[in-house]
This record gives C-alpha cells, structure tokens and sequence, in this order.
C-alpha cells in the first residue's frame, strides 16, 4: 500500500511540475511577443491563475477528485503548449519575412537546340556573347563562368541582338553561344514564340543578391507611413529576382485607421535611381527592390518607408486560406488566363481566381489602367477579411505556413508585432482609400532594352501632382 500511495504521488508530482513548467513557458511567450495589450494579458494572468488552482487544488485532493485533476493538468498543459508553439511560430515568422533580404538572380548558357553544343564543358575556351546591359549580378556571373570555363565575352548589344546571335530575324539559325540572365531570356521568349523551342539552356548560373536597406523607420502606431508593395511576376520562392509587375504604395495612417493604395501602372516610364536612364518601372525589379524604392522616391519627391514583396504564390495561398476574398469588379469579363468569368457586381473569389482577376488586362479597353484598379480591389478585400473576421484566428496556423517564405520585408519585427497588436486591441475595421497614377501609351528606348523601342506609359504630370499630394495629405497632422 505504502509503495502504492508513493506511485501516485510520484505521478502527481510530475504532473504538476510538467503543468507549472508549460504555464511558465506560456506566460513567458505572450510575454516577449509583443502582440498583445494590457488587457489581454490580465485577462490571460487570470484565466492562469484559476486554471493553476482548480487544478492543483483536485490534483492533490482526495482520491475521488485526484484523477480529475490529472486529467485537467494533461489537457491544460496540451493546450498551453500548443499556445506556447504558435506565439513561437508567430515570433519566428515575424523574425523570417523581416530578416536579411536576398535574392538569387539566375544566368543561362544558351546555344541551338540541334547545335554542336551538346554539354556545358563544350563552351570552353569559346567566345560566348553577351549584352550590353551591366549589373553586379551579371559582372559577378561573368567572371564566375570565365573562371571555370576560360571563355572569351563578345558584347552583341541589347538582349533582342543577343538572341539574334543564335536565331536572326529572318529565322536563320546560328552556332553560337549566349549568356544572358533569365528574365532577358523570358523577354526574349515573349517577343519571339518560337526562340524557347529551337534553343537550350546548358547551364544555369545563380549570383546572390542582398537588397540594400533602404528602410526609413517610422512609429508605425503614432504616425502615417508609406508601404511600396511589389509583386513580382513569378511563381515559388520570393527570393528570385523578377520584374516588378505590381507596383502600390501603401500610405497607413494608423491613428485614424485609414490605408491609401495608390497604384502605378507596370510600363510606366521613369529614370532608375542608380543607372540614370528612363526604363519601365517594372525592369526595376531586375536590380532589385532596392532600386524599385529609390526610383519611385526619386520620381515622386516622397519617402518609401518600407517595402512589402510578393509574388503570385503568396496571393493564391493568402486569400485560399482566409477562405476567399469578396470583390466588386467594374466589369463583366473572362480572364484570359485560367478562363474565369466575373460578373459586374461582388464576386466571391478563390485564390487561383484573384490572382486571374488582379492580371487580367486583355478584356479591358484601358489595359493596364484597370488592371491596377482590379489589383487594388484584391488588396482591399484581403486588407478587409483579415482586419475584421476574428473567426480567421482559428485559420491561424495556416496562414503562418501561406506566408512564410513568400514575403519579404525591411519592417522590423518589432514593427510588424506592434501593429498586429494595435490590430488585435480593437480589431476595428479600416477606410481604404484608392487611386491611380495615369498616363499615355507610347513606344520608347528603355536602359534594360538596349536600342529597341518598347511599349511605355508616359506618365500624366497632373495625374502624378494629384497623387503625390493625397498621399503627403494623409500625415499625422493633418488627418
């Protein structure tokens, strides 16, 4: 009996040890998360404080209650370790889409498909033939494949003159070599349909590149802030390097909880910050977010205090997760990708089905122009389902894993923790506000394009003027 009774209190023991110890790793987590206000966490401190003596009160109660109270202390320290693992998910998540920026940009060795290349060793003491356009990137992949290879680079000129020294436009072919980065070779896959089908990729070659900080911290609590959102054109990772062909600034004004989107439309002709040459806003993205920022700064006269990257993937899991998006589309149309139709009116939307409505640009007379202002409806309806649906909190685990690894952020942290808490005291809803900067459609020389003209949008400079004031009018002071 003697040895029964020292069992049972062994057990009790470590039950309450292994209780009192997810209690304090819990309360230790909520704590140093920095989500959560004042009255969360007394409210939390009270719940604790009843769960501990309920519980240690029945665990060392007489023997009818005793189980009862090993039950409640397995199901309460369950349930505050599950707690404990997602505020710690959340803490890492928030630490992840905020850490150190890089992206790796891609370089192919491109040849004829029936050519006499037939492996990468082949190319060898070869001249291969380049562009004319510089980057770091392209530098260091240059000098990483002479390294190896001991090639000889012949510049061709721009990227469509590169791929005519494999395929001319009358269609001949030719035996040589190529090196050029990925979004080049898309490009030129794009103006010619048939360049991807007669020709190879030998080799890839990936070149790191760090984003330069460019954040200009701001209380993002206590004063109005600007938020530049770039969505990259590509499926997967959000660490490739990719054109930028969603291009917003989002200005938050978090006292009165107001949010201007103001969009700018992808070919929109402006000067890049670091190269001093006119080019789409959307190549861009080819230098790096970086430069996204410092040019649209430039261009406009304001501040950029932080930037937001997303791509594709992020937009489909998000709003699939969040169970759908409601948009009030201007028009009836199919998209001409993915064959969605949308009816004038609210349309509940899926995933795959947001992301072919924030695209589409064919169906519409204005192009581009309505695409940025479908785009913009998208963000509202995911910025709306998050902001104001507390059942999504159930839904949480799953929207840690959609963004995680698919955005990226130079907001610290501890910014994005004082916001979701500001978010989470109240869970109010916000007045989205939207516009668009304007323009006309024009064919013009762009850096990235060499000699070439491409299809631009000169920007309208009352439609700009308009723009830039709305958002210098939402400041602290003034709203």
């Amino acid at each position: 009996m003697k040895e029964t009774g020292k069992r049972k209190k062994t057990a009790a023991n470590i039950l309450t040890v292994l209780f009192l110890l997810s209690e304090v790793i819990f309360l230790v987590m909520i704590l140093t998360s920095g989500i959560f206000a004042s009255k969360y966490l007394i409210f939390a401190g009270c719940i604790l404080l009843v769960m501990t003596a309920v519980t240690l009160l029945l665990v060392r109660s007489a023997k009818g209650r005793r189980k009862a109270g090993y039950v409640l202390a397995v199901f309460f320290s369950a349930i505050l370790a599950f707690g404990s693992y997602y505020l710690y998910s959340t803490a890492d998540l928030f630490g992840e889409i905020s850490g150190e920026d890089k992206q790796a940009e891609d370089f192919y060795v491109v040849v004829l498909k029936d050519g006499s290349y037939e492996s990468i060793d082949d190319i060898a003491k070869h001249t291969v033939y380049i562009t004319s356009g510089q980057s770091d990137s392209y530098e260091a992949a240059k000098d990483k494949l002479k390294e190896e290879f001991k090639v000889e680079y012949e510049t061709a000129g721009d990227y469509i003159l590169l791929g005519q020294k494999l395929i001319s436009e009358d269609g001949a072919e030719h035996d040589e070599i190529i090196y050029l980065s990925s979004i080049n070779y898309e490009m030129i896959c794009e103006t010619d349909t048939s360049f991807k089908d007669s020709t190879k990729i030998l080799d890839t070659v990936s070149i790191e590149v760090e984003n330069t900080d460019v954040a200009k911290p701001a209380n993002v609590t206590g004063e109005s802030f600007n938020v530049y959102i770039s969505g990259i054109d590509t499926f997967g990772s959000i660490d490739k390097v990719a054109r930028s062909d969603v291009n917003m600034i989002m200005t938050v004004d978090p006292v009165n909880k107001k949010i201007l989107l103001t969009s700018i439309p992808r070919d929109t002709y402006v000067t890049l910050h670091s190269y001093g040459a006119k080019d789409k806003l959307t190549h861009s993205g080819i230098y790096g977010i970086d430069e996204t920022v410092k040019t649209v700064e430039d261009w406009l006269g304001i501040d950029i205090n932080y930037y937001l990257r997303v791509n594709f993937t992020t937009l489909e899991d998000v709003v699939n997760v969040i169970g759908g998006i409601d948009v009030n589309s201007e028009y009836s149309f199919t998209s001409s990708v993915g064959n969605y139709s949308f009816v004038k009116g609210v349309n509940h939307l899926n995933g795959e089905a947001a992301l072919c409505f924030a695209r589409e640009r064919y169906a519409f007379a204005s192009g581009d122009f309505q695409r940025v202002k479908n785009q913009q409806l998208v963000i509202e309806g995911i910025i709306n389902k998050l902001m104001s649906n507390k059942s999504l909190l159930v839904k949480y685990p799953q929207l840690l894993g959609a963004v995680k690894d698919k955005v990226k952020t130079n907001m610290s942290d501890k910014e994005i923790s004082a916001l979701v808490k500001m978010q989470l005291d109240d869970m109010s809803g916000w007045d989205i506000q939207m516009q668009s900067i304007t323009g006309t459609g024009a064919m013009r020389v762009t850096y990235s394009g060499g000699s070439g003209n491409l299809s631009v949008i000169i920007p309208d400079d009352s439609s700009v003027s308009s723009a830039v004031t709305k958002i210098k009018q939402m400041s602290l002071k003034e709203s």
